[in-house]
C-alpha cells in the first residue's frame, strides 16, 4: 500500500475524515515510518545479507585492521565469518567481558588468524587481528528505509502493510490532546499491532547470536 492509502485508513479508522483534520498529515507519516521500523524489529522482516546489502555486511580490513563501525541500521547479526581469498572461517561472536575472562590479554594479541568477533554496541573487532588482508562478512536483519513520499510504499512486504496503521492509531490516540486523547483505543491499537508483529524485544538484538550469551535481545529504543 502506498503511503497516502495508509493515511487514509488511519483516518477513516480514526474517524479523522473532515478538514480541519484532527491529525497532521506529517504526524501520521511519521507514526508509519516508526510503525514499520517497529514493525520490522519486532518480526525480524529484512533480512540482510551481502549479496544484496554489501554496505551493511561487507567491511574489507587491511593486514593488521581489526576495528569496524556497523551501520545502526543493521541491529541484528545472525552470522559472522573472515573471507580470505577463497577461504571463508565462521567467527564466534563475544562481549568484551567474555573475552577479559576466558581470553585475558586478548587486546595486546599478535595478528593472525581471526576467530572471535567482539562486540561493543555497533563497533565490531576482529581478534586476533588479520595478518593478511581480507573481508569481514555479516549477515543479519536491518531497519527499512523510511517512507519519503505520498507515492512509496513501506519497504516490509506487502501482506503487512496494512497492519501499520494499528500502530498509527496507538501513537495519534496516547498523544495528550483534548480531542484525540483515548488510552484505552490506544491500549486496543497496541495490542493488535502486537498481536500481528510480536511483542517489542526488551534486550540488545546484537547480542542476540553471541557465541558467550543466551539468546536474549537488549532495549533499542
Amino acid at each position: 500500500m502506498k503511503r497516502e492509502a495508509l493515511r487514509r485508513r488511519v483516518r477513516l479508522l480514526a474517524q479523522d475524515t473532515a478538514r480541519p483534520y484532527l491529525w497532521q498529515d506529517e504526524d501520521i507519516d511519521d507514526w508509519l515510518n516508526e510503525a514499520q521500523q517497529e514493525a520490522a524489529v519486532r518480526a525480524r522482516l529484512l533480512r540482510a545479507v551481502p549479496a544484496a546489502n554489501p554496505d551493511l555486511c561487507e567491511h574489507g580490513l587491511s593486514a593488521g585492521e581489526a576495528v569496524v563501525t556497523i551501520p545502526t541500521s543493521l541491529f541484528e547479526i545472525s552470522s559472522q565469518s573472515w573471507r580470505q581469498g577463497d577461504r571463508t572461517t565462521r567467527l564466534h561472536l563475544v562481549s568484551r567481558e567474555w573475552m577479559d575472562t576466558t581470553r585475558p590479554g586478548w587486546r595486546d594479541e599478535s595478528a593472525g588468524e581471526p576467530a572471535y568477533l567482539v562486540q561493543d554496541a555497533n563497533v565490531l573487532q576482529i581478534v586476533p587481528a588479520p595478518s593478511v588482508a581480507g573481508t569481514l562478512l555479516l549477515e543479519g536483519y536491518r531497519l527499512p528505509k523510511a517512507i519519503e513520499s505520498d507515492e512509496d510504499e513501506p519497504e516490509i512486504p506487502a501482506f503487512h502493510h496494512v497492519h501499520l496503521v494499528q500502530w498509527a492509531l496507538h501513537i495519534g490516540y496516547s498523544l495528550p490532546d483534548a480531542e484525540t486523547f483515548n488510552p484505552d483505543k490506544s491500549r486496543i491499537a497496541e495490542a493488535e499491532f502486537s498481536r500481528f508483529f510480536g511483542s517489542r524485544p526488551d534486550a540488545d538484538l546484537r547480542a542476540s547470536t553471541r557465541h558467550d550469551e543466551t539468546h536474549r535481545i537488549v532495549a533499542w529504543l
